[in-house]
């Protein structure tokens, strides 16, 4: 009997770690999920960097389905707070692809913003979190956003889809629509390479 509950044990563990995403994983999702908030939100570098890293906690956080919605994604909310400006944060939380990114289907976790845009379709370079973040904020008791200040928000010369006016539906690739071929973009090896780039230039004085 005692075997026979041991294996169980062994067979539950295994089937939980099945669940759990790699770091190369988890990384590659959070840097696409949060290429797009930058996209769409108008994010400065230092808002862009820090979303990259309360994305990734999270994302590396998910090991079974109760986690999707759970004290991990109230803990995401609560640190985008911090990083995101007032306005940004209100337009976040309509967008169920940003505020909601994750779903369970067919006994796996399924990413909503690949319904929006296509998979290798990037806006910004790399931030220097991909090079370099291994997802240690998400241990801390307290918040390693609370109280610090991030660069003003990109300019809104350019609106971003569904600023200031009607969301996009999503999925479709119409024009009007950020990933159909009319939009610039590159690929993903291009955005790591020009982040990698970014990173080797000497300060500005």
């Amino acid at each position: 009997m005692k075997r026979f509950i041991l294996t169980m044990v062994a067979m539950l563990t295994l089937g939980v770690a099945a669940n759990a995403m790699s770091y190369k994983s988890a990384r590659d999702q959070a840097f696409f999920l949060t290429d797009k908030m930058a996209y769409e939100l108008g994010l400065s570098d230092d808002q862009y960097n820090a979303v990259f890293e309360i994305n990734m906690d999270y994302i590396m956080c998910l090991d079974v389905y109760d986690d999707i919605f759970g004290s991990f994604w109230t803990r995401r909310n609560n640190e985008l707070r911090y990083v995101l400006t007032a306005a940004q944060y209100q337009y976040y939380m309509q967008l169920e692809y940003f505020y909601r990114p994750v779903s369970w289907q067919n006994k796996k976790f399924v990413f909503s913003i690949y319904n929006r845009y296509p998979k290798d379709r990037f806006y910004r370079a790399a931030p220097p979190g991909y090079q370099v973040y291994k997802g240690s904020n998400r241990y801390f008791d307290h918040s390693a956003y609370h109280g610090r200040t991030f660069g003003a928000p990109e300019s809104k010369s350019q609106p971003k889809p569904g600023m200031g006016g009607t969301q996009p539906a999503m999925g479709g690739t119409s024009k009007s629509q950020p990933g159909s071929k009319s939009q610039p973009g590159m690929t993903k090896k291009q955005a790591v390479n020009r982040g990698k780039q970014m990173m080797n230039q000497p300060p500005r004085r």
